[in-house]
């Protein structure tokens, strides 16, 4: 691959993080799928996109940030579940070298301002900014680090094994490294995805 189709390559993988973070943080009324019918205010897709702009407003790529949209909606807390999205925007931030600022700019675009302070960090499981040492259960489903694919379920055991500092932050909340027990990988998680 030479210089001009890399770098075409990282334009195009940006578009689509870009792309699918937005959609992701859109609420469901504020979709061109809501607005054609083929979705309700829930995601539930109602029917068979039938005109050209239902078509558009539902693509391969629509159904899929539908589809983990909906499961991520499945968590508890309303608005403030995205506090446990910071996770997987650290994992966007990292893999796409997108600014935290820019990342920031898209979800406040796309939720009015509704963002504005309500990513918050418990202290339940910290001291002095480390996580604990302990075994814990998973509340969300977490991606692995390594593949970004759902494979840490929701009440599964993730270990840490000593007191962790975090790797990083995203607006403000602390990210963590932790074994996921079951597949024995490494996986992002912030204190409030898991539970003793």
């Amino acid at each position: 691959m030479n210089l001009k189709e890399s770098m075409l390559s990282r334009v195009a993988d940006l578009t689509y993080a870009v792309r699918f973070l937005r959609l992701l943080v859109t609420p469901w009324e504020k979709t061109e799928a809501f607005k054609n019918g083929v979705v309700d205010k829930n995601g539930k897709k109602l029917k068979k996109p039938d005109t050209p702009e239902a078509k558009s407003a539902y693509t391969l790529f629509h159904k899929l940030v539908f589809n983990i949209k909906r499961l991520l909606n499945k968590a508890p807390g309303g608005k403030s579940k995205l506090a446990s999205y910071a996770a997987a925007l650290f994992l966007i931030r990292e893999h796409t070298g997108m600014s935290e600022d820019k990342i920031k700019e898209i979800l406040d675009e796309a939720l009015d301002d509704a963002l504005s302070g309500e990513l918050d960090e418990s202290a339940w499981f910290v001291k002095e900014n480390q996580l604990m040492k302990g075994k814990y259960m998973l509340i969300n489903d977490i991606a692995l680090s390594e593949t970004a694919e759902v494979m840490a379920r929701a009440r599964s055991r993730v270990l840490v094994n000593d007191h962790i500092d975090p790797i990083g932050t995203f607006s403000g909340i602390n990210i963590y490294e932790v074994e996921h027990i079951p597949t024995g990988k490494n996986i992002f998680i912030t204190n409030q995805d898991i539970q003793r």
